[in-house]
């Protein structure tokens, strides 16, 4: 995966050149992770930047702020103002990724998501394929469990909650593999390190309930719209590793990810033919074809020069 990040962001509550954008060493979100964020697709098309539910991503940070009690108010109009605006400034020729973030850049030693000053801060990047998406992953269960609701909420993109995505990461790497499946308290396997899951057993579509240890991914959203209109089978429940072991095909899901295939874990073949499973290249064809079409709602069309 190769990285480009584009001229301009947004910082200070304005549109600036990206390498003019400075932080003081002391701030409080750099200390201890008290930051919030997303992750938005956007594709390159005709001339255009289609981005993919831009307004689904606002929601998220309005939800990230709510459950970590940052005092911030983030108005729909001036977010779509600002990507837009910084999309027509960066004029990219390539598909991109968004990271919009509210971060405090107090000086402060206290470790609190309240008495800060937050703001919007979003930089753009060209982004392709997070993964090589002509093989499937290498994929370890991880020793280090997925943090618990209790501790760390799930539900929200929190900056400091990533270190359990990251030691999980570095762990699978260690081991020559791709990423990670991280299990709760119970020994249920809820996500990948930074992508929601779905397995296929029997010809059904098993995910993880809502109200496990996992992100309410948009990208997972869209998979249930897309199993719903293909009238695939799919319901909700625990997920233990003799069904990862054992399943007919294992989806990893993200903004960044898209739709990912599996082709081993711990060691164990999923997929001895290394290519996409049938309900795995349906949900592809599907992501493409809306994309392409780009006609969906979910989709925000920013023209460009």
């Amino acid at each position: 995966m190769e990285f480009k990040l584009l001229p301009y962001c947004f910082f200070h509550n304005r549109l600036m050149p990206y390498n003019e954008a400075k932080l003081p060493l002391a701030m409080h979100s750099l200390q201890y992770g008290t930051t919030c964020f997303t992750g938005i697709r956007g594709y390159y098309r005709d001339k255009g930047l289609l981005i993919f539910r831009l307004k689904d991503h606002w929601q998220r940070l309005v939800n990230n702020v709510k459950i970590a009690g940052i005092p911030f108010t983030l108005d729909w109009d001036f977010f779509q103002d600002t990507i837009t605006g910084l999309i027509k400034l960066n004029n990219p020729t390539h598909d991109i990724y968004i990271r919009p973030f509210l971060f405090a850049e107090n000086e402060a030693l206290s470790p609190r998501f309240d008495g800060l000053d937050y703001q919007l801060a979003v930089y753009v990047m060209e982004m392709g394929d997070y993964y090589d998406t002509t093989r499937g992953m290498k994929l370890i269960t991880s020793t280090w469990k997925k943090n618990s609701n209790a501790s760390i909420p799930s539900k929200a993109k929190l900056g400091g909650a990533y270190v359990n995505a990251a030691l999980a990461t570095t762990e699978a790497h260690r081991l020559g593999c791709d990423d990670a499946l991280m299990m709760n308290e119970l020994n249920e396997v809820v996500e990948a390190s930074v992508a929601n899951i779905a397995i296929v057993y029997k010809g059904e579509v098993l995910m993880p309930d809502i109200g496990e240890e996992q992100l309410e991914g948009i990208t997972r959203d869209t998979i249930l719209s897309f199993l719903q209109e293909e009238k695939i089978p799919f319901h909700f429940g625990p997920i233990d590793r003799s069904l990862v072991y054992t399943c007919d095909e294992l989806l990893l899901l993200g903004t960044a990810s898209q739709v990912i295939f599996t082709y081993s874990v711990d060691g164990r073949l999923i997929n001895a033919e290394n290519k996409p499973g049938k309900i795995c290249q349906i949900l592809r064809d599907k992501f493409k074809k809306l994309i392409d079409e780009g006609k969906s709602p979910w989709l925000t069309r920013v023209d460009l020069l």
